[in-house]
């Protein structure tokens, strides 16, 4: 389990692409029609035919894919929700989810050297329509309601014995945590149900150029990011973004639509990363110029409109094994971040933890991150939403240090084929009036029943804070219940 954590840098085994490859011609070419050796027909010593080399090669390409049906249960919202002015109320109590979904990959090899992948995914929640789906609004529905995305379309291969390059739709791991993203930065997240899944689960794949290059122990990565992608936010007026979600109810009609950035040079994305892989350790250096998640408000005529900015980071992250512990540390320096109270700050974002796999068959994990702004300002914490509203802006309800802890045990049973998991993860900090934000936690199981077969069910409780920052008191009533069931082939 051990070896395991540390398997960032398999790539790092580069086979030798000098090494003599068997010729089944060459080997086939003293037989005749029949088979067998032309100047003898004695099956003696060393003229018996190989009939390995008579099989049938495997297929260039292979086809996967997964079906499932994902249920869940709202058992504790409100029967109508909190709306803004000209909003409808909507009921999101009850059944929140029936939703079937698809995948299906194709795998590729081109000759030794060169392979491709192509996987898309698709659903349809059918929740919305047996609950009348006039009683949401647009907004909800376009969000919610049905999913068709490219997860992965790219190319890689090996262009010298130390040299790999990676194009298309994919999506790069930076850092060591499992449940806080301190470095890694590069691809957007599905935010659309926040606390549901992994973060392993939420990146969105982007369109990039990867180059990777090896030497000794390290490798060094550059990475060209052409596609702009923002991450997908949950509906306005949903249970994952009320109206209320910053306070009092926002005094719009709607969200501001968001300016989605186009593909074009100004708006192409850089990324490099050095990663060295040792006996028992490993470190990684990455510096990113990239899109940070965070939206400022313009107005066009007397819209107001959302647009979203870069930021610059540089940052560090390692992993040490000492027996039955894995400790890991991260640390980045994040640039020009665009604060709407105020003007652009600085922040330092750290975290260790450590995974403890001492016990049999469990895995117990514990992280603590802070987020550090320099030059902080009370009013990034301090101003409410009439305040923003009446300077054009939103809020930032951001503290001066931002600590998030997250909790996670594991433990699996079975042969392996179930494991139960429960995940804490609170956030809090100082300032102002309560230190203590919020968070939800998350117990599930998953079972394998077959090799083709397997089930996921648990429950999710969110917890509301009682300082200034509104996020999750305005998501507390979303716990809910939930169960899927797959089949993969």
């Amino acid at each position: 389990e051990l070896d395991d954590a540390l398997s960032g840098f398999d790539d790092f085994d580069k086979a030798s692409a000098d090494a003599p490859a068997n010729s089944s011609a060459d080997d086939l070419g003293d037989l005749d029609e029949s088979g067998f050796d032309s100047s003898s027909n004695e099956l003696t010593g060393s003229n018996i035919p190989d009939i390995t080399l008579l099989e049938k090669k495997p297929p260039w390409y292979s086809f996967s894919g997964y079906t499932s049906l994902l249920g869940a249960y709202n058992y504790a919202q409100k029967s109508e929700s909190i709306v803004a002015p000209g909003d409808m109320p909507m009921d999101f109590s009850g059944l929140s989810r029936v939703r079937a979904k698809g995948g299906l990959t194709l795998d590729m090899k081109h000759g030794s050297n060169w392979r491709s992948k192509f996987e898309v995914i698709a659903w349809y929640d059918a929740s919305w329509a047996i609950n009348g789906r006039e009683n949401y609004t647009q907004d909800v529905l376009d969000v919610y309601e049905s999913f068709f995305d490219v997860k992965d379309a790219y190319v890689q291969g090996s262009l010298t014995q130390s040299l790999d390059l990676k194009f298309g739709r994919q999506v790069v791991i930076w850092g060591k945590s499992d449940s806080i993203r301190i470095t890694d930065v590069i691809n957007p997240l599905d935010n659309r149900e926040a606390g549901m899944v992994d973060i392993e689960d939420l990146r969105l794949s982007e369109m990039m150029t990867r180059l990777d290059y090896y030497f000794g122990d390290w490798g060094l990565s550059g990475i060209i990011i052409h596609e702009p992608r923002l991450e997908i936010e949950a509906a306005f007026g949903s249970d994952y973004r009320p109206s209320n979600i910053f306070g009092p109810p926002i005094p719009y009609d709607k969200f501001p639509d968001r300016v989605e950035p186009e593909w074009s040079l100004e708006n192409t994305q850089y990324a490099i990363s050095l990663d060295g892989r040792f006996n028992g350790w490993d470190i990684s250096y990455y510096a990113a110029h990239v899109y940070d998640n965070r939206f400022d408000i313009e107005f066009v005529d007397t819209t107001p409109i959302r647009y979203y900015d870069k930021i610059n980071m540089i940052g560090i992250a390692g992993n040490v094994v000492s027996g039955s512990w894995l400790f890991k540390a991260e640390s980045a320096l994040i640039n020009d971040i665009n604060y709407r109270s105020t003007d652009r700050k600085n922040r330092l974002d750290a975290l260790i933890g450590f995974d403890y796999m001492g016990i049999k068959d469990t895995i117990i994990s514990f992280e603590l991150a802070d987020r550090h702004i320099f030059d902080y300002e009370e009013k990034m914490l301090t101003t409410t939403l009439p305040e923003a509203v009446a300077q054009g802006t939103f809020p930032d309800f951001v503290r001066e240090d931002s600590i998030q802890i997250a909790l996670r045990t594991s433990y699996s049973f079975d042969h392996d084929n179930a494991t139960v998991t429960y995940l804490l993860s609170l956030s809090g900090g100082n300032g102002p009036g309560d230190s203590f934000d919020g968070g939800f936690q998350r117990l599930w199981i998953d079972y394998k029943y077959t090799d083709a077969v397997s089930l996921n069910a648990g429950i999710v409780d969110y917890i509301g804070g009682d300082g200034i920052i509104p996020f999750y008191r305005a998501i507390e009533d979303n716990d809910r219940v939930f169960a899927e069931i797959q089949y993969s082939f």
